[in-house]
């Protein structure tokens, strides 16, 4: 009995806010004692089985000539229960009158909520903190607020009276399982001769990329190749006429023309003779030429070009 006279105290409590700070309206207001608004928080059940699902509510009445339901701002905390999720939220309206409700569903499957052991107590009670209800100013400023108490929520324990007084009686608690065996894992492939497999086919595809890529590299970066019975390029007129060489065994005009022209520049710096300003004249001449040189032309012009480097190398030493 007391007990339950305990519970009926606090659910009255619970029913009433604190109107501590609120303005006082003396015209009257809808909601009643000049207040523009009033909560009323509950939770059922209040009593309810570790695992259970509980719902909290909290029901706010206002005067919507004094408040603005939608600047209503609601803070409050359940731990160690946890809210599956937002609140759900319902506005009613009517004249003057507007309700607004937010409704929690809570659930504690941690340990705090877990029904104590002392002796011979099964159940545990939780108080929730203060909900706080604050009216915001339309720069979002606090005007004012009123707070709400939540019931207090008792969890009991869903082990039975009977499985209990065997638990303690005992003082050992034998689990039993049955397990099914499990057949042994069949293969249609080795295990061992899959992984092999695989790993020599990344080895081969490794290497086939590998001369894919020379071979890219070849085809975008090609060696030089110095002409037949000519001499290592070791100046830069030898490189250009290596390179020219290169062009026209190839048939490449465009990098021959190139060539042409380079072989040109070369012969005026390297050799600034008259011989060398006509072999340089006749390069340039090649160069923009409507048909390229043929084989033998190219070969002259380039022994031409060589002796003409080798003579300009003699003077420029020459004691």
């Amino acid at each position: 009995m007391k007990r339950l006279a305990l519970a009926a105290a606090l659910m009255l409590a619970s029913a009433s806010s604190a109107v501590a700070g609120l303005p006082f309206y003396p015209s009257g207001s809808v909601v009643g004692e000049g207040q523009p608004l009033k909560a009323y928080a509950n939770v059922t059940p209040q009593v309810h089985l570790f695992g259970d699902a509980v719902v909290a509510r909290l029901a706010v009445i206002a005067d919507t000539k004094f408040v603005d339901p939608a600047r209503l701002r609601v803070t409050t905390s359940f731990k160690p229960y946890l809210a599956a999720g937002g609140p759900v939220v319902l506005r009613l309206h009517s004249g003057r009158f507007a309700q607004v409700t937010w409704t929690w569903t809570l659930r504690c499957l941690t340990s705090p909520c877990v029904p104590r052991q002392p002796p011979s107590e099964k159940y545990h009670v939780f108080h929730f903190a203060l909900v706080h209800i604050d009216y915001v100013t339309k720069a979002g400023r606090r005007a004012y607020g009123i707070t709400a108490s939540w019931p207090p929520v008792e969890v009991l324990s869903q082990v039975s009276p009977a499985s209990e007084n065997a638990l303690v009686g005992d003082e050992h608690i034998s689990w039993q399982s049955h397990i099914t065996p499990v057949a042994s894992p069949t293969f249609r492939i080795s295990p061992t001769l899959l992984f092999w497999l695989a790993l020599g086919l990344g080895a081969t595809a490794l290497l086939a990329a590998a001369g894919l890529g020379r071979s890219w590299y070849l085809t975008v970066r090609p060696r030089q190749v110095t002409a037949p019975g000519a001499v290592d390029s070791k100046t830069t007129l030898e490189r250009a006429l290596a390179l020219l060489a290169w062009a026209h065994e190839r048939g490449d005009e465009t990098l021959e023309r190139k060539a042409l022209e380079r072989v040109a520049g070369e012969l005026d710096v390297e050799a600034p003779l008259p011989a060398a300003d006509e072999l340089s004249r006749t390069a340039r001449e090649l160069a923009w030429s409507a048909n390229l040189p043929g084989d033998e032309e190219v070969e002259t012009f380039a022994e031409q070009a060589r002796e003409s480097g080798r003579h300009g190398d003699d003077e420029e030493f020459a004691p």
